[in-house]
């Protein structure tokens, strides 16, 4: 199976926005991240803005989201694999890096992302030792 046959279109940011509208869109898509991509035209991305990394973030500087921009509270860098390739070498990428999301890219533009739910849909014994890896403590 390729990964163009698991992933589906996610809404985008940029690093200039702020937090709170990269917020909004989980809010609104019920995902728990969004891709920020360096601009709608290249559509190359930087990285990926998590629920967790977002509350982590507010957490630690007690800034309200809408004086962060997503720059500061993106990942980096942001892990890909390319929609023609084998959805295997993408959950060998997502257990490496210990990812529950992966972006899909054509040539370096963001086509779509592919969720651990995903997987869990298709491909039940993979989405199993997937979460298994991502769950284990990142070695220091």
């Amino acid at each position: 199976m390729k990964c163009s046959e698991l992933m589906h279109a996610p809404q985008t940011c940029l690093p200039n926005e702020r937090l709170m509208d990269c917020l909004a869109i989980m809010k609104a898509q019920d995902v728990g991240s969004v891709p920020i991509v360096e601009d709608r035209e290249s559509m190359r991305p930087l990285g990926v803005v998590t629920d967790r990394d977002a509350a982590l973030l507010l957490g630690r500087t007690d800034r309200r989201a809408s004086e962060v921009t997503c720059r500061e509270a993106m990942s980096t860098p942001a892990i890909t694999c390319e929609e023609e390739d084998d959805i295997k070498d993408a959950v060998d990428l997502m257990r490496r890096h210990q990812l529950r999301r992966m972006l899909v890219t054509q040539n370096g533009r963001l086509v779509g992302i592919i969720a651990h739910a995903d997987l869990a849909r298709e491909k039940s014994g993979e989405a199993k030792k997937v979460l298994e890896d991502v769950s284990q403590p990142k070695a220091a």
